[in-house]
């Protein structure tokens, strides 16, 4: 390290690095960084509200607050106001680093779902590249800063985020991977560029390759698991531990860069796992069952037709021709078409809970009297409605009588609680049966394959923290997602002391 007279604390966040293939890559020295970390600091579980949805990691870390108060899990919230869907923006989040502004200078590199808040010292970048975006594109400041980070070369996968990479396509996964791992140098020299030229006390630095490439990579790192069973998934090569061995790579020239005595943070909120895309029977489901019901076509309004002609042409298009479309059309005017057929059009008198659009687990809304403005569920039916759900969920088989929902949490623990609920009222867990496909559910009509089946890795709930500082007491060797900025805050406290 270099020699500096101000302590400083760096915190490096590897967003859904896996726990247990960290863990093991240190274990056969292919992390050399980590190892080294670890060998002179400690080793911390960080539990997170990822079982509700990977979208409310971030916002609880940045936040210091739970999910039900800051009412993200997803980068779609459900408005009950006027029965739809809103993109996030998160303009009413306020992270813990504001208040650390106004007397320290403070550099923060895109951290997900964050947007710039101003700074007039040190330096502020918002997604240079992101894999979770608010949709506004780069931001950043002070100007200059912005100004040189617009003159640098973009990151590989900038010019389209949906890289329709499939995991039977060995050159397609190469490809992704061979980009994921330049973006991470790219990112590793502009973060170390921007430390030097503005010398801030508290560093924030997030490298999102992991997270991307995890979700159409996950097999190369765990082929043989039961969920990719019979699929043909080509593994040549272990891809994805080349783009952790690259990430540790440049986290290492962050670590030799900073002064003597930093405090240095590297941690993951969440993690990855097996999947095969995700289930997508939940909404027709619902309807077969009676919970919901879809408005017939001589009922809909002119614009609800056109909203269902325009999913159904979406649900039918051939794979060539939306992979063209999502490389011919920019991501935000992709997100502003999609909101309107997310969702069916539902019978909303008729209809007593619905499915929310989700990107792993299942996500029901009780369409609640006095919360919902089309609500048909009265209070006092709240607590009945949620077990009738429970109920069939917890019942539901393939053919070969395999379980296909393991767990199912309730985010309101009472019926007057529901009512300012922002979160899905039920977060369904899937069994690794519930990826299968074809699926036939025992019982059930329903035949609807999974979607984003390019997707082999999901994510796991739990994170990690490698602390190397001042000596702390973590005696319970936990860290709760929504304490770690405080815990960031308080380490650079304790390095001024």
């Amino acid at each position: 390290m270099n020699t500096g007279k101000d302590s400083c604390v760096l915190a490096i966040g590897i967003d859904a690095a896996e726990p247990t293939l960290v863990s093991r890559l240190i274990e056969q020295n292919e992390m050399p960084v980590l190892k080294a970390l670890l060998d002179g600091g400690q080793w911390l579980r960080v539990q997170s509200p990822a079982p509700i949805g990977s979208g409310a990691v971030w916002p609880t870390f940045m936040t210091g607050v739970e999910p039900i108060t800051h009412g993200i899990y997803s980068e779609w919230r459900w408005q009950p106001d006027v029965m739809g869907l809103s993109r996030y923006h998160g303009r009413h989040l306020t992270p813990f680093w504001k208040a650390q502004a106004q007397h320290t200078r403070i550099g923060i590199f895109d951290v997900p779902f964050a947007l710039p808040i101003g700074i007039s010292e040190g330096f502020e970048v918002s997604e240079w590249w992101a894999h979770d975006s608010t949709g506004a594109g780069l931001q950043g400041g002070p100007k200059e800063i912005l100004s040189f980070v617009k003159s640098y070369p973009e990151h590989p996968l900038s010019a389209n985020r949906f890289v329709n990479a499939t995991p039977n396509n060995q050159s397609d996964v190469k490809a992704l991977s061979v980009a994921c791992i330049e973006g991470a140098r790219l990112r590793g020299e502009l973060s170390r560029t921007l430390i030097r030229q503005t010398r801030p006390r508290l560093s924030l630095i997030v490298f999102p390759e992991i997270h991307h490439a995890g979700h159409q990579m996950w097999h190369t790192v765990d082929p043989h698991h039961r969920i990719y069973s019979g699929r043909n998934l080509k593994v040549m090569d272990p891809l994805l531990k080349d783009l952790y061995r690259a990430v540790d790579r440049q986290i290492g020239g962050l670590v030799d860069s900073a002064a003597t005595g930093t405090t240095i943070l590297v941690f993951a909120l969440h993690g990855m796992r097996p999947a095969l895309g995700f289930p997508s029977f939940l909404s027709p489901l619902l309807c077969e069952r009676g919970f919901s019901s879809i408005a017939n076509w001589s009922s809909q309004s002119w614009k609800g037709r056109v909203r269902s002609l325009f999913a159904y042409a979406k649900r039918h298009s051939p794979a060539r021709l939306k992979k063209f479309y999502y490389q011919l059309i920019p991501a935000r005017a992709t997100q502003k078409l999609a909101r309107p057929t997310m969702l069916p059009v539902y019978d909303w008198a008729n209809t007593r809970a619905f499915s929310l659009p989700t990107d792993q687990y299942g996500w029901i809304r009780i369409n609640l009297v006095g919360r919902e403005s089309k609500g048909s569920v009265p209070l006092d039916q709240y607590d009945d409605t949620c077990e009738q759900l429970k109920k069939l969920l917890l019942s539901l088989v393939n053919d070969n009588g395999q379980a296909l929902v393991c767990n199912i949490v309730r985010t309101a623990s009472s019926a007057e609680h529901a009512l300012t609920n922002p979160l899905p009222d039920l977060v369904v867990h899937w069994e690794d049966a519930a990826f299968a496909w074809p699926l036939k559910i025992r019982d059930s009509e329903i035949q609807v394959e999974p979607v984003a089946r390019k997707s082999t890795g999901q994510h796991a709930s739990e994170g990690f923290c490698i602390y190397s500082g001042s000596q702390r007491d973590f005696s319970r060797g936990i860290v709760e997602a929504k304490n770690l900025g405080q815990l960031i805050t308080q380490s650079l406290e304790l390095a001024q002391a």
